[in-house]
């Protein structure tokens, strides 16, 4: 069977529409962790996904900026990006400055980071969390995850 893409929905050959397709915005230095993302984005089957990766804070905003008129449905961030934004971090300035973005503002956002103090920094910056650490042990808990966000 042949499929299409268009308007951010997937059709089937006789263009009915099967199901929306979902735009993830990635914003993670690592290229090893870009790498894992791909891969476990790319099993997950339950809806199809466009993904895009931003390989810094400011990188990311650009994104962000340059899609306010048809905003990602999930944005995964890490926390330890550049440094220059001492104390915070990275991650933390991305998301102050992607919830101040109204078209922004329903948009789920996940940090994904080796952070020890991950789950304390989310809850005060409103944000979901997933640590690095569990995703390695339990590749699953990604899964769950894009459920909880997506579906």
């Amino acid at each position: 069977m042949v499929f299409i893409l268009k308007d951010n929905f997937l059709y089937n050959q006789n263009m009915k529409n099967l199901v929306e397709t979902k735009r993830i915005l990635i914003v993670e230095d690592s290229l090893e962790w870009q790498k894992v993302h791909i891969t476990l984005l790319h099993a997950y089957s339950r809806i199809p996904l466009n993904i895009e990766i931003a390989s810094s804070a400011r990188e990311g905003l650009n994104f962000i900026e340059r899609t306010k008129n048809n905003p990602y449905d999930l944005i995964l961030t890490d926390l330890q990006m550049e440094t220059d934004f001492h104390p915070e971090f990275a991650g933390e300035w991305f998301i102050k400055q992607v919830k101040q973005v109204e078209e922004y503002k329903s948009v789920p956002i996940v940090i994904i980071s080796a952070t020890y103090n991950i789950d304390f920094i989310a809850s005060k910056l409103g944000v979901e969390s997933l640590s690095k650490r569990s995703l390695i042990n339990n590749s699953n808990s990604y899964n769950l995850m894009l459920d909880e966000q997506l579906l």
